[in-house]
């Protein structure tokens, strides 16, 4: 009886220990493993140009699912993206084409986004609004004002400027990395390293715990929304310098890709939550996933199946992350 005991014991410890490496390392090492894989496939995939290339491919992404990474760690969502991303590129590539000067238009376009911002942090963090709701009501009210104001027409980039600008680089590293990585920096330090940061953590651990600490919740929740605009609004004027311009309802194709990205970081290195190092890694596995598939010749209608395999796997990774928080919270 002794011996079948110490058994058990010995089971569910290995199980708890099992349980812990997946939950922090399971992410990194499959994305090692895609990679190696990729690479064996495709010898054009492991390439400096490739590379390179996938760096531009993943930049507005990473830089959208940063900004919804800001909402995500208070505890809401916000799906405005699809819409404020489209709105903010196609007003940037729309002043460019009647002679804006280039600093005009980005301000225009971050404008844009930080006012959407305003607008649904109001509306959820002080009047208490489903943020589901008020922000898919946002993304169909800046569609429609996007398709309004390009007539459902792409909008081209003819500026030379800019143009330099969007396909330039610094040594081999494009523009359009070392901004999205300058984002990513300025996010991690804002986040990880400042105690406003931290604070807008604890609102997403709980929201009662904070205010109860005098945390200003509602104050940060609303500049969490306003953060986030600012964010989908760069990220859509990346995506006009990437494509030389902008096509009718862009935002929309980043949209599951950013929740993806956000969903998939929460289960790197065993985070349980939102945080800036998890979305590198998320954006680079759904990038990679596109990037490889398209060097192969495979079918695009593959690439969202393979996707969304990934977002299963992590899905089961949160699970198992969620018992184990209970379990130690029951021990």
């Amino acid at each position: 009886m002794l011996l079948s005991v110490k058994t058990g014991e010995l089971e569910n410890n290995l199980n708890n220990l099992w349980t812990k490496r997946v939950d922090k390392y399971g992410t990194i090492v499959a994305f090692a493993l895609a990679i190696l894989i990729f690479s064996i496939l495709s010898p054009h995939f492991r390439t400096v140009e490739n590379l390179i290339n996938l760096g531009l491919q993943t930049s507005y992404l990473l830089v959208s699912a940063l900004g919804l990474t800001f909402v995500a760690m208070t505890g809401n969502t916000d799906l405005s993206l699809g819409g404020v991303i489209g709105l903010c590129a196609a007003v940037f590539a729309g002043l460019l084409r009647d002679g804006a000067s280039p600093l005009i238009a980005v301000a225009a376009g971050v404008g844009i986004g930080a006012f959407f911002g305003v607008v649904n942090g109001y509306l959820v963090a002080y009047r208490k609004l489903s943020a589901f709701i008020v922000t898919v009501a946002i993304m169909f009210l800046t569609k429609g004002i996007e398709r309004f104001y390009s007539g459902g027409f792409s909008i081209w980039i003819r500026h030379p400027a800019v143009l330099s600008f969007a396909n330039g680089s610094v040594g081999v590293i494009p523009n359009m990395v070392i901004l999205s990585l300058v984002v990513l920096f300025l996010a991690y330090l804002f986040l990880h390293q400042t105690k406003k940061g931290l604070h807008i953590q604890a609102i997403g651990q709980s929201a009662e715990t904070a205010m109860m600490a005098g945390i200003p919740v509602q104050r940060l929740k609303f500049v969490a929304f306003v953060i986030a605009g600012i964010f989908y609004a760069l990220a859509g004027i990346m995506v006009s310098l990437r494509s030389s311009g902008t096509i009718a309802y862009a935002g929309d194709r980043l949209l599951l890709p950013t929740m993806g990205v956000c969903f998939v970081g929460q289960t790197v290195l065993g985070a349980r939550r939102p945080n800036v190092p998890g979305v590198l890694v998320g954006a680079l596995i759904l990038g990679a996933i596109s990037n490889a598939f398209t060097l192969m010749g495979i079918d695009f209608y593959y690439t969202p199946i393979a996707q969304g395999l990934v977002l299963v796997i992590a899905a089961a990774v949160s699970t198992g992350q969620k018992r184990q928080i209970q379990q130690e919270h029951i021990s």
